[in-house]
């Protein structure tokens, strides 16, 4: 997928502004949305799958609102940073940002946070990501039973770049009736690193942050931690189909600040709508092993609401709940 801002001429813009100015309306009227580039606030690093899908969407929302699209990179807190920014972002409709369950349902839990689920608008879902356990080439730890006996007797660590990714060591644990210890990563890299280096035992991360790595006989992957089996690893086998109800779900899509003008959401809804139905970009998201998922603003909405209790249950089970 080619990493490019893609942005249109504002030929047509300029045109309709000066047969705004030349009728006398009103100027509010002429700076009809978009007037200027819209900013896509992401909260991981460039290179990974999240990055990946922001990318591919803002070049299809460049053709469909006719304004510049550009993608930008706002790291650390394991993605509380971004998730702050976009709410604190002014409602005008020039900020969206891609968003997931970490920082609407595991953050606000855990820690104080500078928003609630008020702050923000849904304009919609394009896709769910895949999740795995990677450990090291040469650890000693084959299977996840070993993993399971591994924990009975030492302290066992995991790293990620998200809380979210991780959720299904927790079943995990609760299942086997054991703990993981999270070990917090700001980007994906760092994540990867310090399991190929041996800081951690294992890595809770996407295909595209694991593939290389895999591939380069510096880690296997030890199970799917999603609901099906990677396609491009179908010999490894789900948490789910071990006999361990555990599994990461994590719908993407994005949202914008609360308050932006109704016509400007209605069009970024329906941007976000035309780039989840884009055959390239589906294409483009099975290459990278993440799967399409095209939700409305609704239906994202309830598919990130939905797993709420869920969530703060696992939550305080870990003893990772504030008080």
């Amino acid at each position: 997928m080619k990493r490019r801002n893609f942005l249109a001429t504002g030929g047509a813009f300029a045109a309709g502004l000066g047969a705004g100015i030349a009728t006398g309306s009103n100027p509010a009227r002429a700076q009809a949305w978009p007037a200027r580039e819209v900013t896509i606030i992401v909260a991981v690093g460039p290179g990974s799958s999240a990055d990946a899908i922001a990318r591919g969407v803002a070049k299809v929302m460049t053709k469909e609102i006719g304004a510049g699209v550009q993608v930008k990179n706002v790291l650390g807190g394991a993605g509380l940073t971004g998730f702050a920014e976009l709410a604190a972002s002014k409602p005008d409709g020039y900020t969206i940002g891609l968003v997931n369950v970490g920082g609407l349902l595991v953050f606000p839990h855990i820690m104080k946070v500078p928003y609630t689920w008020d702050s923000f608008a849904f304009l919609g879902g394009v896709a769910e990501n895949y999740y795995g356990i990677g450990i090291a080439e040469a650890s000693p730890i084959k299977t996840v039973e070993d993993l399971i006996a591994a924990a009975r007797t030492r302290r066992v660590t995991y790293s990620a770049s998200a809380i979210m990714n991780g959720v299904a060591m927790i079943q995990l644990g609760n299942a086997a009736g054991v703990k993981f210890q999270f070990v917090p990563s700001s980007t994906q890299p760092e994540a990867v690193a310090q399991a190929v280096g041996g800081h951690v035992d294992l890595v809770l991360q996407t295909p595209p942050d694991l593939v290389p790595l895999i591939e380069g006989k510096k880690l296997r992957l030890l199970a799917s931690a999603t609901g099906n089996r990677w396609p491009n690893y179908p010999e490894v086998k789900t948490l789910k189909e071990l006999g361990y109800d555990a599994a990461s779900v994590v719908p993407l899509g994005f949202a914008c600040p609360a308050g932006v003008p109704p016509e400007a959401r209605a069009k970024l809804e329906q941007a976000i709508a035309k780039a989840a139905g884009d055959a390239e970009l589906a294409a483009a998201m099975r290459n990278l092993t993440i799967m399409p998922r095209a939700m409305t603003a609704a239906q994202f909405y309830q598919a990130i609401k939905s797993q709420e209790a869920t969530v703060e249950g696992i939550l305080v089970a870990a003893s990772m709940k504030k008080t």
